[in-house]
């Protein structure tokens, strides 16, 4: 992360904080309430501070007193569970939608949605389920230098 008054620079001008940057340090702010090192007004108004940030020095500022590195929480058997449910009422509105053969927009609507969501969840979780067990395997322990994926 670029430290506060180290701008990135291309052909004399700052580059532009993108939404991918803000959201980040949005991530790495909610490690750190979750690990105790903010209070919920601190992540809340440094939350804030960050969704409106122009330059990369605003955004580093807010994470500057908190430890480098820090990342949001590995996932959980839980959100395993919560990926399965999500691929199986996706896979009963395809059903109920097939078998019902409505021919309005909100039903048409609902099949897409179901059809994109069993599309990607399926694969969301697979992924979910190899870090779980990886984890667990390893005993929550990481190689050294690996950081630990955002769970959700």
């Amino acid at each position: 992360m670029t430290r506060p008054g180290s701008e990135i620079v291309a052909n004399g001008k700052p580059l532009p904080v993108t939404y991918a940057d803000r959201e980040r340090v949005i991530r790495t702010l909610k490690a750190a309430l979750a690990q105790g090192r903010l209070t919920e007004d601190e992540h809340d108004e440094r939350t804030a501070q960050a969704s409106v940030s122009r330059s990369h020095a605003e955004l580093a500022s807010l994470t500057a007193d908190l430890p480098d590195g820090l990342t949001a929480l590995p996932p959980r058997p839980r959100d395993v569970r919560i990926g399965v449910g999500v691929i199986i009422a996706a896979a009963s509105v395809l059903v109920a939608v097939v078998l019902w053969r409505p021919d309005n927009m909100l039903a048409f609507m609902a099949f897409l949605g179901a059809a994109a969501t069993l599309i990607l969840a399926p694969a969301i979780t697979v992924g979910l389920m190899i870090d779980v067990r990886h984890q667990k395997r390893s005993g929550g322990q990481l190689p050294p230098g690996a950081t630990p994926s955002a769970g959700g």
